[in-house]
């Protein structure tokens, strides 16, 4: 099996020193690079093939933006990387802007990295992760989903919900299909709506709860 290329980027010298020793016995992952910016990380994947970026949101100093922007542009100049956000930020409505931005997991700094290696596997492979405690966040919250919703979903609201949630873009599946983007999008909206979900971010965490990640 071929090993998982991973370029780290954090502000903070020990943060990275954290990550990389958290991998020190995982032969399945080779941290390849480091970054402690925006400006650095983009320098490094103009010059140096990675197979996933591990990526702080907030970076200051240098003279290129971090947050979304950086996302954003992470998606625009290299859009089959897959990136994994390293971060404090625990706020729902934060991480659905994160998630729309191209980002297929997100890994709270304030949770044990034993966590790590997992989650640059399944994004790696194409699925998605959030951290448990996301996941315990969730299912707390009085507006978490219900199990089944009021109104079923048709054949096709299921189909493209199930790889929407595995990894796949709408466009992805859109070609998959044989349908236009515009069609799969309805339909991805559609079941959203039906399984009472509000975003991005719920449907992975609901996908979670049902095992549909595993």
């Amino acid at each position: 099996m071929a090993v998982i290329k991973m370029i780290a980027a954090d502000d903070h010298p020990l943060v990275r020193a954290g990550l990389a020793h958290a991998l020190r016995t995982d032969s399945g992952i080779r941290l390849v690079a480091q970054a402690d910016s925006t400006d650095a990380l983009f320098k490094i994947l103009q010059s140096r093939r990675c197979d996933i970026a591990l990526v702080d949101l907030h970076m200051p100093g240098g003279g290129l933006a971090d947050g979304i922007s950086m996302l954003q542009r992470l998606r625009s100049r290299w859009p089959q990387l897959p990136v994994l956000a390293f971060t404090l930020e625990d706020n729902l409505a934060v991480l659905q802007l994160v998630v729309s931005a191209g980002v297929r997991g997100v890994l709270l700094k304030t949770e044990p990295l034993r966590e790590l290696s997992l989650a640059v596997r399944r994004v790696h492979a194409g699925g998605a992760y959030f951290s448990e405690a996301l996941h315990r966040k969730w299912a707390n919250s009085e507006r978490h989903v219900q199990a089944v919703p009021q109104t079923p979903l048709s054949q096709r609201e299921n189909e493209v919900f199930y790889l929407f949630v595995r990894g796949m873009s709408v466009s992805q599946i859109a070609e998959r299909q044989g349908v236009s983007i515009k069609t799969v999008s309805r339909q991805k909206r559609l079941a959203l709506a039906k399984l009472r979900l509000t975003g991005d971010v719920e449907a992975f965490a609901y996908a979670h709860a049902l095992g549909l990640l595993d």
